[in-house]
């Protein structure tokens, strides 16, 4: 028969027997955690051409009939001095002095928090949001890989004109559309380095004017736009990978 002694030295080992394998546990995963930690945080992943000196004639459908005004932002609003930002004029579609804007900023902080999308700032902006949606634009140029991409589509009203927006991000090669796709990919562990872009397109028309008829054209220069940053001026899967 057990005594209450007995028990209560049995219960008093194996307690002590726990703080141990603990204490010696804690000892051991705190370098382990902070070795893998180590090993598997991102480094900045460094752009191949810088996107001041985007080539304009890369784009097939406005490399002629357009004239172009490259537009300068702050850096302190944009969070990057690697940006590019081009306006395009011309007569198109029987539409007088027709406009687009392609703006692309690149990042590569793995701790960056992601930039506001463009239904945000356009809100701050004092637009209106006036449809939220999603477009799928076609890319053969990135098959098998990326042949198609969902991209992210605005209607905003300013009240004097409105503007169709697509937008998309290309974080570490990969598409998404909002922000917390894009932190997502950047905390998942495989590649040694980061880099996330925002690409925009914009087509402005006026205030009693029908959407739909400008978003080819918002659709035709964010699609023509894409496979030359990702084959000309992004990093490659190598430089992602490599230590």
């Amino acid at each position: 028969m057990i005594d209450n002694g007995d028990i209560k030295s049995f219960i008093s080992v194996r307690f002590l027997s726990a703080v141990i394998i603990l204490v010696s546990s804690a000892a051991w995963l705190r370098p382990a955690v902070q070795r893998l930690s180590i090993y598997y945080q991102k480094a900045p992943a460094a752009i191949r051409r810088t996107l001041r000196n985007f080539d304009v004639s890369r784009l097939p459908s406005f490399k002629t009939g357009w004239k172009y005004k490259w537009l300068t932002a702050s850096v302190k609003d944009v969070g990057t001095d690697e940006y590019v930002h081009i306006k395009f004029l011309g007569d198109r579609h029987g539409m007088e002095r027709t406009r687009a804007e392609l703006f692309v900023t690149y990042y590569n902080d793995p701790q960056d928090k992601v930039p506001h999308t463009p239904e945000v700032c356009a809100r701050q902006a004092g637009a209106i949001v006036r449809k939220l949606s999603t477009i799928t634009l076609d890319i053969p140029q990135l098959a098998p890989g990326n042949p198609e991409i969902t991209a992210r589509l605005l209607f905003l009203d300013y009240q004097k004109f409105n503007t169709v927006v697509i937008s998309v991000f290309c974080v570490e090669g990969q598409f998404r559309y909002t922000r917390g796709q894009v932190r997502w990919v950047m905390a998942v562990p495989g590649n040694h380095h980061v880099y996330f872009s925002k690409i925009e397109a914009a087509v402005p028309y006026p205030a009693d004017g029908n959407p739909e008829e400008v978003v080819p054209l918002c659709k035709q220069l964010i699609s023509e736009a894409i496979p030359v940053l990702v084959t000309e001026y992004f990093p490659t899967e190598e430089q992602l990978k490599q230590h």
